[in-house]
C-alpha cells in the first residue's frame, strides 16, 4: 500500500522542464487573450465581442465590500492559508467520496488565479493531476507575492463573462460605473459570476443570476462583510443593468445571436479567443430596417394610424418600458440562408430579449399559405370554389368571422388575395388540419401546432424567424433553406476553424411552390398587402407575401419574399393587447417591409420573376364556376390559370353554356393538342 501510494503521488505530481514550465512571475505581465471580431458580408468589421478586456486598478481603489464579496463566496480563509485551504480539501474529499463524483471543489483564490493565468497547464477538466498543478502553483505564488498582491491580481484578472476581465471592466460593462461606485447588491452580482459566467450572466439569465447574487449576499452577511440589515436591503434590489456593449453598434440583436452561437460551438472563452467571425449581414439593410421599424412604431404610438391606447415610448423617458410597443424585422438570403438583417426589438439597451429568435407569437393569417400549399399538394385545383355559387357546402362546426361575404364567388386565389377566414377554414377542413400541420412542420415550424380548426387561422404560436424561414420554401421553388448566422470562423492567424455549409432541402414540389407564390403575388399587387407597393417597392420587382392579424389586432405581420430575399415584419406588445382598433398586418407591418425592400433594390438589379415549372398547364377558366371558359362567359370572369397536370378542368362552364357544336369543336381541339403534346 505504501509503495502504491508513493507511485500514485509520483505519477500525479506535476513535472516539466525548460521554458515550458509555468512561471509565477508571468502573473505580473499577464493579459487576457485578444478580442474576437465579427465581420459583415463585405468583410468589414462590425463588432469586437470583448472590447473591454481588462482595466487594472490598485487594490485601494476597490471598495472593501467588493473585495469582501469575492472573499466571502470564493475563499473565506484567504488571509490565513498558504494557498491551499486544507479544511476545504478535507470537506470536499469526504463529499466527493460519498457522491463518487467531483462535485465539490476546494479551489482558493490563489488556485483560481493560477488556473486563469496558466490555462495550457491547468485545463478545466476535473482531474487529480490538474489539482496537483494548482496546488503547486498556488504555493509558489504565496511564496512569491503578498496576500494583498495576490488579491489585487485576482480582482483584476478574473473572468466575469461578456468578455470582461476584472471587477473594474465588469463594473463598467454591467452597471456603467466604476468599481469604487458599486453598491452592495452590484458587488454581490459580480462575485456571483466566477462559478459559471454564462449560467449566471444577468443579461441572459436574470432569474438564475438574482438567485446566485442573493446567495452571495447571505454569505457576505455570514462572513460579516456586511450587516444583516444591509443584506436585507440589498436582497430587494432589482438588477439595474447598463446598456450592453452591443447597444452602441449597428446590429445589437444580431451580434448577441452571434455571441450565443460562438459560446455554443467554442465554449465560454470564444469571445476572447481572437477569432475572426464572418457573416452575411447586409449593414445597409440592417440600418434601414431598424430605422423603418422605429419610425413605424413611433407613427403608431403617435396616433397616425388610428387611436393608440398604449404608452408613447417614442417621446421622453418611460419608467416602465415593459409595456412599450415592440417590433421585429428579419431577412434571409434565399440562396444561402444567410441572415441579412435582424432587429429583435425597438431598443436593445432597454431589452435584450430577441423577439425575432426567442418570442412565440400567434401567426394570424400569415399561417394561411400552409393551407393552400397543402391543398394544392392534395390535387385540389386552384380554381376550386370555396365560397359563393358552386362552392361545396361546408359542414364544419367552426364558423369564423369574415370580412368577405359568403355570397361572393371565392376560389383559392381570391381567398388568398382577400385573406378570407371562412374560405381558409372550409379548405383546411376539407384536406384535414393534421395535413396542414404536417406541411408547416416540414417547412421548419418547430413550435407546437394544435390540430384544431383555429390553427388554420394562425391561433398557434410560431417563432418569427421560423415563419420567415418557412416562406423561403415558396421563394426557392419548394426547397427550404436553413438560416445561417455565421458563414465561417477563423483563428487569429486566418486558419479556418469551422465553416457552415448551405442546407437546402426539398419539402414542396416546384409546381405547388410556384402556384402558392403566384397567389401571394396577388396579395402584394392587388390584395391585403398593397401597402408594400405604396410604401415604395417598384412594380418591376416581383414580390409575394402574406399579411397576418390576430384577434383584437394584437399581432401585425407581413412575411414576404422576392426571388432574392425572404423577410418578415412583426409588430405587437410583449404582453398581448390591441395595437390600434382595426389595425393589422396590411397597415402596420406591410409598409415597413415595402420600405426596406425598396431601399434594398435601389442600387441592385431587378431580379428575374419566378418561372412556371415546365410541367404546369394553363387554361382559360370562368372564375365564378372554376370550369373552362366558353365564348358566353363574361369577359371579367375569364382568366388564364395554371394547373398541376391532372387537376385542370375538363368541362365547360355550366353557368354560361355554349352551343353544342362549339363544345365539340373545342373539346376536339383540346384532345388533339394533348395527343400531339401541345399544351393549350
Amino acid at each position: 500500500m505504501l509503495v502504491a501510494f508513493i507511485a500514485g503521488a509520483v505519477w500525479l505530481w506535476p513535472r516539466c522542464s525548460g521554458e515550458g514550465c509555468p512561471s509565477v512571475q508571468a502573473l505580473r505581465d499577464y493579459s487576457p487573450p485578444q478580442a474576437t471580431r465579427v465581420y459583415d458580408s463585405r468583410a468589414e468589421l462590425i463588432a469586437h465581442l470583448a472590447p473591454e478586456r481588462r482595466i487594472v486598478v490598485p487594490l485601494e481603489r476597490i471598495p472593501a465590500h467588493v473585495a469582501g464579496a469575492f472573499l466571502a463566496v470564493e475563499d473565506r480563509r484567504f488571509f490565513s492559508h498558504d494557498g491551499v485551504d486544507y479544511r476545504r480539501v478535507v470537506g470536499a474529499a469526504l463529499h466527493d467520496l460519498r457522491t463518487r463524483s467531483f462535485e465539490q471543489g476546494f479551489s482558493t483564490i490563489t488556485m483560481q488565479l493560477a488556473r486563469n493565468v496558466f490555462p495550457e497547464h491547468l485545463t478545466r477538466a476535473k482531474t487529480l493531476r490538474r489539482k496537483t498543478w494548482e496546488i503547486m502553483l498556488a504555493r509558489q505564488m504565496e511564496r512569491e507575492f503578498g496576500k494583498d498582491e495576490i488579491l489585487e491580481m485576482y480582482l483584476n484578472q478574473i473572468y466575469l463573462g461578456d468578455g470582461l476581465y476584472g471587477v473594474e471592466a465588469a463594473a463598467q460593462g454591467y452597471f456603467g460605473k466604476r468599481a469604487v461606485e458599486l453598491e452592495i447588491a452590484e458587488a454581490a452580482m459580480l462575485a456571483a459570476l466566477p462559478k459559471a459566467p454564462s449560467r449566471y450572466n444577468p443579461r441572459t439569465n436574470p432569474i438564475d443570476a438574482v438567485r446566485r447574487r442573493n446567495l452571495v449576499l447571505s454569505l457576505m452577511a455570514d462572513a460579516r462583510v456586511i450587516s444583516d440589515a444591509e443584506a436585507e436591503v440589498a436582497l430587494a434590489e432589482p438588477l439595474d443593468l447598463a446598456a450592453p456593449i452591443e447597444a452602441s453598434g449597428d446590429a445589437p440583436y444580431f451580434i448577441a445571436a452571434i455571441r450565443r452561437e460562438l459560446h455554443e460551438r467554442f465554449g465560454d472563452g470564444a469571445e476572447t479567443a481572437g477569432l475572426r467571425v464572418f457573416t452575411g449581414l447586409d449593414r445597409e439593410m440592417q440600418t434601414f430596417a431598424a430605422e423603418a421599424l422605429r419610425a413605424q412604431i413611433a407613427a403608431v404610438e403617435g396616433g397616425e394610424l388610428g387611436r393608440f391606447r398604449g404608452p408613447n415610448c417614442s417621446t421622453g423617458k418611460i419608467e416602465d418600458t415593459t409595456g412599450c410597443l415592440q417590433g421585429v424585422f428579419v431577412a434571409l438570403d434565399n440562396l444561402t440562408g444567410d441572415v441579412l438583417a435582424l432587429v429583435g426589438g425597438r431598443d436593445f439597451a432597454v431589452s435584450q430579449f430577441n423577439r425575432a429568435t426567442q418570442a412565440q407569437r400567434q401567426a394570424g393569417s400569415a399561417f394561411k399559405p400552409f393551407i393552400f400549399a397543402t391543398a394544392l399538394t392534395a390535387g385540389i385545383p386552384i380554381t376550386t370554389p370555396l365560397l359563393g355559387p358552386g362552392a361545396a357546402d361546408y359542414e364544419g362546426g367552426y364558423h369564423p368571422a369574415d370580412h368577405v361575404s359568403a355570397d361572393v364567388p371565392v376560389d383559392m386565389r381570391e381567398a388568398m388575395r382577400l385573406s378570407s377566414n371562412r374560405a381558409a377554414v372550409a379548405l383546411g377542413e376539407r384536406i384535414g388540419v393534421a395535413s396542414v400541420v404536417r406541411t408547416a412542420q416540414s417547412m421548419g415550424i418547430t413550435t407546437p401546432l394544435h390540430e384544431y380548426p383555429s390553427t388554420l387561422l394562425g391561433a398557434s404560436e410560431v417563432v418569427p424567424i421560423e415563419l420567415v424561414t418557412a416562406f423561403t420554401t415558396f421563394a426557392n421553388n419548394g426547397r427550404l433553406v436553413t438560416p445561417r448566422f455565421i458563414q465561417r470562423v477563423e483563428d487569429a492567424n486566418g486558419r479556418l476553424l469551422w465553416e457552415s455549409s448551405i442546407h437546402r432541402q426539398p419539402v414542396l414540389s416546384p409546381e405547388v411552390a410556384f402556384l402558392t407564390t403566384s397567389m401571394m403575388r396577388d396579395v402584394v399587387d392587388r390584395g391585403t398587402g398593397t401597402r408594400v407597393r405604396s410604401a415604395g417597392l417598384s412594380w418591376e420587382v416581383p414580390a409575394a407575401g402574406k399579411t397576418g392579424t390576430t384577434n383584437d389586432s394584437a399581432d401585425a405581420w407581413f412575411v414576404g419574399f422576392t426571388p432574392d430575399v425572404t423577410a418578415g415584419v412583426w409588430v405587437g406588445f410583449d404582453k398581448r393587447q390591441e395595437i390600434i382598433s382595426g389595425g393589422g398586418g396590411g397597415s402596420i407591418a406591410a409598409p415597413v417591409w415595402g420600405e426596406v425592400m425598396a431601399s434594398y433594390y435601389r442600387d441592385r438589379p431587378t431580379p428575374i420573376p419566378w418561372l412556371a415549372p415546365i410541367d404546369l398547364v394553363s387554361a382559360e377558366v370562368d372564375r365564378e364556376s372554376g370550369h373552362l371558359a366558353t365564348s358566353h362567359c363574361p369577359g371579367e370572369h375569364v382568366v388564364t390559370e395554371w394547373f398541376i397536370p391532372g387537376t385542370e378542368p375538363r368541362t365547360y362552364c355550366p353557368l354560361h353554356p355554349q352551343p353544342r357544336i362549339e363544345t365539340w369543336v373545342r373539346r376536339g381541339l383540346r384532345e388533339l393538342g394533348e395527343l400531339i403534346g401541345v399544351r393549350p
